[in-house]
């Protein structure tokens, strides 16, 4: 298995990536906290992996900073991979759907993903995504037009959506 890690500048901070380039690369984690956090909560299978840092990781990074620069699907563009349950694959598929500058509700999520009294474990599809921004959880609010939890902090969530057009949330 080979696997690449890198940091991509954003101005939200950095995006840890690791991407899995043994066969067709695939981002198996991204988030907005530092590389050593997000390869411990990668699968059991990677705890023992290589990792070696790239400085550049070019597909991953030009579609992040096509996301800056305005091309918001960019991000849901990539291919990625991570553990959970059928109802979990569902959500992030249906999240991937989403595009730049909408939002969807956690009860809307549920009901796609097929259960619609699901709205917790909607919730926790987004809690445990472990590709974002590349499965955009940022995009899901609460009914009602509140903005919700985001695991990186609110007001990272808020910035993110303001930076895709999205407004007037509380």
């Amino acid at each position: 298995m080979k696997l690449l890690t890198h940091e991509i500048p954003t101005p939200w901070g950095k995006i840890a990536t690791v991407v899995d380039v043994s066969n067709n690369p695939v981002v198996i984690g991204a988030g907005f906290k530092p590389m050593a956090k997000l390869i411990k909560q990668l699968p059991n299978k990677y705890i023992d992996a290589d990792y070696k840092k790239d400085t550049k990781l070019a597909g991953v990074t030009n579609a992040v900073k096509d996301w800056i620069d305005g091309d918001l699907d960019a991000i849901i563009d990539l291919k990625v991979m991570q553990p959970g349950g059928d109802f979990m694959q569902k959500c992030w598929k249906i999240l991937r759907k989403v595009k730049g500058g909408k939002v969807i509700t956690y009860a809307e999520l549920a009901q796609k993903a097929g259960n619609a009294k699901a709205v917790r474990a909607a919730g926790s599809s987004c809690a445990r995504n472990l590709v974002a921004p590349f499965v955009p959880c940022h995009r899901v609010i609460k009914t009602g037009g509140a903005i919700g939890n985001y695991g990186f902090g609110i007001s990272l969530k808020k910035a993110l959506l303001t930076h895709e057009g999205v407004h007037n949330l509380h």
